[in-house]
């Protein structure tokens, strides 16, 4: 039994290079949307903990006399 030993290529024929490009081309743009989404999303905690104190010391304000 005989092998036949042939180089495999490690870059792509130009057909497929372009196709890829366009695959490549909307995987990145698809992981960084939803990188920054992540990132805004991250923040929500912050944002809320700031709400939530800014409306107690509103309470708390609006309990007390008018100078």
């Amino acid at each position: 039994m005989k092998t036949h030993i042939e180089p495999v290529r490690l870059t792509p024929s130009t057909t497929a290079s372009s196709d890829s490009r366009i695959v490549k081309s909307v995987a990145l743009f698809a992981f960084r949307g939803l990188r920054s989404m992540i990132d805004a999303v991250s923040e929500v905690p912050d944002l809320v903990s700031q709400a939530a104190s800014d409306i107690s010391d509103a309470w708390e304000e609006s309990g007390r006399p008018k100078s």
